[in-house]
């Protein structure tokens, strides 16, 4: 081989994200580089996380024999957001890690594509450099900010403050919200009657706006069109974003109420 480092495998130097997916605010962002076959060295060297910056993936922080200390932040941005700590003692126990606290994290800043590189001494002395696949970090980010319901009789130019209308009147309702960090999440409209215990999914279909995004989350509109009859006398209206298959589990959510009798 002469003077010239092999090229291996990924087989020698293993990635990992620490969840595999990020609730963003929720979880700390934790990469993780390790040795996979520990005993096919003799000696780890150095071991580098990399992000992709552009077109090409750059250091963030490394570990290497002969650093005082042996820690080397090339992000010093990152540095001031986030923790490394790292070892080359052993094959078995070298390791690189970075972690970002959950409310230091940056949404989409922080959430690329990572590699790790190492470079080490095979067991027949050969001089190696690996690098991992790159691994793109997924994330989640859940609404938290929707507005009140705001209320307009059907062909009116404006909105009402009214909340008491006759029967009969059909009215609309519109709230806007975030959805959080997938455009293809919409607004959901719940009803509440007084004879009812829980609040039950209407069946009307809504009017979504186009979203709008600002960093990792999109925000939207929704409408919808109710007619209100004798049994209106008084319900509660819910609009909500982060939510599962039962109605009130959003992580953003508002209430409008509504009755039936003479206009105030």
């Amino acid at each position: 081989m002469g003077n010239f480092p092999e090229r291996a495998c990924a087989q020698n130097i293993q990635i990992q994200a620490l969840p595999q997916t990020i609730n963003y605010r929720e979880n700390d962002l934790v990469i993780v580089c390790s040795i996979a076959n520990p005993s096919q060295l003799n000696v780890v060297y150095s071991i580098q996380l990399q992000r992709n910056s552009s077109t090409t993936f750059e250091t963030v922080v490394s570990v290497a024999n002969g650093l005082t200390p042996p820690l080397l932040w090339t992000d010093t941005q990152l540095q001031g957001r986030g923790s490394a700590t790292g070892n080359l003692d052993s094959p078995n126990s070298a390791q690189l890690r970075l972690t970002i606290d959950k409310n230091s994290v940056r949404c989409p800043t922080d959430f690329k594509t990572y590699m790790c590189k190492m470079t080490a001494l095979f067991s027949n002395y050969s001089l190696v450099v690996a690098d991992t696949s790159p691994i793109t970090i997924s994330y989640i980010v859940k609404p938290a900010v929707i507005e009140l319901p705001r209320v307009r009789v059907l062909n009116e130019l404006y909105d009402t403050p009214n909340r008491k209308f006759p029967v009969g009147t059909v009215i609309t309702l519109t709230c806007q919200g975030e959805v959080g960090s997938d455009a293809n999440k919409t607004i959901r409209w719940c009803t509440q009657k007084v004879n009812q215990i829980s609040f039950i999914g209407l069946a009307q279909t809504s009017i979504n706006s186009e979203t709008s995004q600002s960093g990792c989350m999109f925000t939207r509109s929704s409408t919808i069109t109710y007619n209100l009859t004798s049994q209106d006398t008084f319900t509660r209206f819910l609009c909500e974003s982060g939510n599962t298959k039962t109605c009130e589990t959003g992580t953003a959510k508002q209430y409008v109420n509504i009755s039936i009798g003479k206009m105030l």
